[in-house]
């Protein structure tokens, strides 16, 4: 660029920020530049005319300042300060063409600086010194009291709301949970530092993000207040009522002989070294198929089909008595909300025994750092998508207010609640934002079925579909192989050409009595593109499917006649695009066969 001066010309500086943009590299700054003139030519403002752009100078600039000028969707064009402070000062001199042309000062554009923002900090919980952590601790246990089993403690009248409240297998699931955080964080006055489960290390043994942060690990705490040593309470939570989901019913081994009155998780997190070394590397290599139906989901354009035509989007059916036709809803699986879900389940399977019951989840404290990490992925998504449409005006019961202010469990006007239009936005609209990671997100791997995911007709993706999916009162691991007749547990493992995934069904623990979930199965599918390709198989070639279905509190085994018997338990295979594209369901008014 020209070098900078307090007194710029047209001639000399200007004409070259709309010609040439220096902050621009050298290939892109003509054609983009172009560009500019193009779209602004239809509003009658000529970049490449001094005239004109003195003429609309004031315009704009705060146009540019506000970054909805020149008309584009990358953010590299939008202009840098030094920029807009070098035409600010050409605009005040009375946009002079040449140094042979008067100064003509006026305060045309005042002085401005940015509006100061404040915003709440989601942080990853590894890069949190002791004392930020143990002051988080402190907070759970001084204002939620998350030791006290006792019915009217904080701590389970917080997490009962989940038991009760929670929306899933609907549009409604991420919004819902993200209002949930947001509750927590007035609760507790601090914001809740994220568990980064999409970190590349997080699947390998060994590695500094492997498994569950240390957080989640340690006996005990230090309060920064006092120096008093505690337990700590980001393990040793009160479950449900006091009793673990892992010692209910006929289940009495619990965490390995723990104590029932506090949540458990999988033994395996809490291993190192040799200790079960192989069987701790066999879980761990599950989050990287988790983290890859993340990036999948990751890439579909819209949130949930359709967005009021034809009907209703499926998070907003006015009665399920009887049931709407399939043919009012001809995409609802065909979205990120839909794919985006499911690996969400998988990991709190994964998770478990607590964290697998959705009547129990919320009891453990991973789960408010695993959801943080949720909100932050669906954020990813809502930032690259700032034009999407959704079910504005559904309401996310208990939540009241438009940044969740208060809660009510009685209140009959629908209106007043939060809604999927409040949160369905940039989360600094909301109040809070995300730090970054300490260690790099996992980028995936390119598989040939995203292009079918995103409606292309890429022949040789093969799926694995579950239609028909509904909420179920208990939870169930189901490990999917392909062309194994011989499958097991112990075949469940990532590096088992034949296996394809898991998808796993959080039940609701609880009698539904809410109508919070949808009667109308949906849709829940697997990529076994990979599989497919390892075994060499070719497109349209004839595949056998095998289930391995285990309780994920136990481990134990479930019987096929017991599986079989509910609803979304048979699978079906399925070469090219699971579905048709949007378009052309569009054009053909057909619905989606995954549907039916």
């Amino acid at each position: 660029m020209s070098s900078m001066t307090d007194h710029p010309t047209w001639d000399d500086e200007i004409a070259a920020l709309f010609a040439a943009p220096y902050w621009l590299p050298k290939a892109e700054r003509t054609p983009i530049a172009t560009q500019w003139q193009g779209c602004m030519s239809g509003y009658g403002i000529q970049l490449n005319d001094p005239a004109s752009v003195a003429a609309w100078s004031v315009t704009i600039f705060n146009h540019l300042a506000s970054r909805s000028m020149p008309l584009t969707a990358d953010s590299r064009q939008y202009w840098p300060e030094p920029a807009l402070r070098l035409l600010a000062a050409w605009i005040n001199d009375g946009c002079r063409r040449s140094s042979s042309d008067p100064i003509d000062y006026q305060e045309r554009i005042p002085p401005w600086e940015p509006l100061p923002v404040s915003l709440r900090v989601r942080r990853d919980i590894v890069t949190l010194s002791r004392d930020e952590l143990d002051r988080y601790r402190m907070a759970l246990d001084d204002i939620l009291q998350v030791a006290n089993p006792a019915a009217e403690a904080p701590w389970q009248r917080l997490a009962y709301l989940h038991t009760n409240w929670c929306l899933h297998y609907q549009e409604a699931f991420a919004f819902w949970h993200r209002a949930y955080l947001m509750w927590f964080e007035r609760q507790i006055g601090m914001p809740v530092p994220y568990w980064n489960f999409m970190a590349a290390g997080t699947s390998v043994d060994g590695e500094p993000a492997a498994g569950i942060p240390q957080a989640f690990k340690d006996e005990t705490y230090i309060r920064p207040d006092s120096g008093e040593e505690r337990p700590n309470p980001l393990r040793y939570a009160a479950a449900r009522d006091g009793r673990s989901k892992a010692c209910q019913g006929d289940r009495t081994g619990g965490a390995e002989g723990g104590d029932c009155t506090w949540v458990h998780r999988d033994p395996l997190l809490y291993t190192v070294g040799d200790d079960r070394r192989q069987a701790r590397i066999k879980k761990l290599k599950l989050v990287r198929l988790y983290q890859q139906q993340i990036m999948d989901a990751l890439k579909f354009d819209a949130f949930s089909h359709p967005q009021g035509w034809p009907g209703y989007p499926w998070a907003n059916i006015p009665s399920f008595d009887p049931p709407p036709p399939n043919s009012d809803y001809p995409y609802r699986n065909c979205n990120f909300d839909g794919l985006y879900e499911q690996p969400h389940d998988n990991f709190h399977g994964w998770l478990g025994p607590d964290m697998a019951d959705n009547a129990y989840t919320a009891f453990d404290p991973i789960f408010w750092s695993y959801h943080a990490n949720i909100d932050r992925m669906l954020e990813v998504w809502l930032r690259a998508h700032p034009s999407a449409i959704y079910t504005a005006g559904y309401p996310l019961r208990p939540f009241i207010g438009s940044t969740v202010t208060e809660i009510s469990l009685t209140d009959p006007h629908p209106w007043r609640y939060t809604t999927i239009g409040d949160l369905a936005t940039d989360s600094r609209r909301l109040g809070y934002d995300y730090g970054p990671p300490c260690y790099p997100d996992s980028r995936g791997e390119t598989a040939h079925a995203v292009a079918a995911a995103q409606g292309g007709a890429d022949a040789k993706a093969l799926y694995i579909l579950f239609e028909g999916v509904s909420c179920t009162q208990d939870s169930y691991q189901i490990d999917v192989f392909i062309d194994q007749s011989d499958s097991g547990p112990d075949a469940a493992d990532p590096d088992n050409p034949h296996y394809v995934g898991r998808l796993t069904r959080i039940g609701m623990g609880i009698r539904d009595d809410k109508g919070r979930c949808v009667r109308q199965g949906v849709t829940r599918v697997l990529n076994a593109t990979r599989a497919a390709q390892r075994l060499g198989l070719t497109a349209g070639t004839e595949v056998s499917i095998s289930l391995v279905v285990t309780d994920p509190t136990t481990g134990a085994l479930v019987p096929a006649e017991h599986y079989e018997a509910l609803p979304g338990f048979t699978p079906e295979a399925r070469w090219g695009a699971p579905w048709p594209s949007p378009q052309a369901l569009r054009s053909t008014g057909s619905g989606c066969p995954a549907c039916h």
